[in-house]
């Protein structure tokens, strides 16, 4: 009876290798190194991963990381009218200024904006049925540039984190095709001064409380993470350098303030 139990327990054990070397056996074919079989981008190189779809077919689909199934709920009817003036309403509007700013919407930037679309969707607490009117106001406004300020002042009450915020996303979306003159135009209409705020602590992965010694140790970890003659080596996508490029200037930014604050 022991024999059983010893050989039952093997075989388990044997089955979870088997299933964890099959998860993690794959490898990269733009650089050559080991990465999970499900994974969605080499983690090393950021090229797609080529063995994904053939995993997922081999009934690995239900464990993918990467698909959001939204709990069952009762289908919830939004307005246009009650959706465009939430805070959520006013950041699709100004996102739909920034993506057409060149004259189209590119794919990446498309991509990039059905993220946000579900990252707003719940942090207003709303059902993803939201993103039908999302679409329905982007597609509005993304030709009209006599409104900009008018929008962006709706949000210069906001306090400065949550400004912080919205201007986060406008210049992640702004730096995938280029330079943004709109951008601009709506930071100064949402009255967002650069001080020493958390969205600076923020930025540098610090807090206020930290000392300067620590705050300087992450700067300098940003700066070689974000470097672009390191990400280059990598032969990265031209979008994700250019994004990079537009955070080490916003990492940069925020440092120098606030080195020049504390040596007031």
């Amino acid at each position: 009876m022991m024999n059983l139990i010893l050989l039952i327990v093997a075989l388990f054990i044997a089955y979870k290798v088997y299933e964890n070397i099959n998860k993690f056996g794959c490898k990269c074919e733009n650089c050559g190194k080991n990465i999970k079989c499900d994974d969605e981008f080499c983690i090393h190189c950021g090229a797609p991963n080529k063995h994904k779809e053939a995993y997922m077919d081999n009934g690995q689909k239900q464990n993918s990381n990467f698909n959001y199934e939204e709990p069952e709920q009762e289908k919830v009817h939004y307005n246009y009218y009650e959706v465009v003036d939430d805070l959520d309403g006013v950041i699709v509007s100004l996102m739909a200024k920034v993506a057409k700013d060149n004259g189209i919407v590119s794919k990446n930037e498309a991509k990039y904006i059905s993220q946000r679309y579900l990252e707003l969707a719940r942090l207003t607490h709303k059902t993803t049925d939201v993103i039908d009117v999302y679409e329905e106001i982007f597609n509005r406004e993304k030709d009209r540039k006599d409104n900009i300020k008018e929008i962006a002042n709706k949000l210069k009450d906001l306090d400065e984190s949550a400004k912080a915020y919205v201007l986060k996303v406008l210049t992640e979306l702004s730096g995938i095709d280029g330079e943004n003159e709109i951008l601009k135009e709506i930071k100064e209409a949402m009255k967002f001064e650069m001080k020493a705020t958390n969205s600076y602590y923020e930025i540098l992965n610090s807090k206020p409380t930290d000392n300067w010694d620590t705050i300087r140790h992450n700067y300098r970890e940003l700066v070689k993470q974000y470097h672009y003659d390191k990400l280059a080596s990598k032969n990265l996508p031209k979008d994700m350098l250019t994004y990079a490029g537009q955070r080490l200037k916003e990492i940069n930014e925020a440092y120098d303030s606030l080195k020049n604050l504390k040596e007031k």
